[in-house]
């Protein structure tokens, strides 16, 4: 009698703790590891500061009161989940440091860039007068300017790129723009950043691409791979990466095609017949001297 009984527990012992349902073994709400993000290589956003925003995280995250569906397929406004709103964030913060890598363009004279983990651990910058970045996280405000040149055959195009790295086991922080860097910078206070895939973007009028977030301090030789658009070597976000992620819009902002992208589009029959018309009517009206 005693063996059935035995068999018994053990069959109800590995059930509790196999049973999603269960307490011990319901998977954390905001997970969805079925998910795959949108690859938005070629794509940029266009932002605006006023009733404009843009929220960027991991594909296995779920705002609160999201469905499985990506965040892209929502028709409308109103059926979008609210994507200031997560599931608490309970995974163990990572140890190394914070990278965050970005593009864009705007005129504006001082935008605030992206706030990273915003309902946990905010990791904020803003750019100041005379190309200081301002750095907000925790009990630490830095300024740094990147002003040292980093590679002699790195050209400035359209974009504005930008890398923040911050080395928590050194205390160290460090910002990067296009060519030059800043300073290496020791934090006052120190920072327990949570990893909270999330990052939000409404502070700037213009564009943005190409966004990756990593979880651990970069080195110089993977900012400089970044800062020269992939011509010495490739990255990719560990946190983030902007060919598998999810994307919420909100207000006056806009999905495109970026414009490399469009550089490569055809330009239609149609137009280049009424631009040659338009050629041919100009000289017409020339007068003759």
């Amino acid at each position: 009698m005693k063996e059935p009984l035995c068999v018994s527990l053990l069959a109800f012992i590995m059930l509790v703790v196999t049973d999603p349902t269960g307490a011990e073994g319901r998977a954390e709400p905001w997970r969805n590891p079925d998910i795959s993000g949108t690859n938005l290589q070629q794509k940029m956003f266009t932002l605006s500061r006023y009733g404009g925003g843009l929220t960027l995280f991991a594909p296995y995250l779920d705002p609160l009161g999201s469905t499985s569906n990506p965040a892209t397929s929502y028709p409308t406004d109103s059926s979008r989940p609210d994507p200031t709103r997560y599931y608490p964030w309970t995974t163990a913060p990572p140890k190394g440091g914070v990278s965050v890598c970005l593009r864009l363009i705007t005129s504006d004279t001082n935008p605030s860039i992206f706030t990273l983990s915003p309902s946990s651990t905010p990791l904020s910058l803003q750019v100041t007068d005379g190309g200081w970045y301002l750095l907000r996280f925790g009990s630490n405000q830095l300024r740094l300017r990147p002003s040292i040149p980093i590679w002699p055959n790195i050209g400035r195009g359209m974009w504005t790129s930008v890398c923040l790295t911050v080395d928590f086991t050194k205390n160290v922080v460090q910002m990067f723009s296009n060519m030059n860097m800043s300073t290496r910078k020791l934090l006052m206070y120190g920072y327990q950043w949570s990893g909270e895939p999330v990052i939000n973007f409404s502070g700037f009028n213009g564009q943005l691409t190409d966004v990756q977030v990593w979880d651990y301090p970069l080195r110089y030789k993977e900012v400089l791979y970044y800062m020269s658009h992939g011509y010495y070597g490739s990255v990719q976000g560990s946190l983030l990466t902007w060919s598998n992620i999810r994307y919420s819009l909100q207000g006056r902002s806009l999905l495109e095609n970026s414009y490399e992208w469009q550089m490569k589009l055809p330009v239609s029959k149609k137009r280049r017949g009424w631009a040659l018309k338009r050629k041919v009517w100009q000289d017409f009206r020339q007068p003759v001297i």
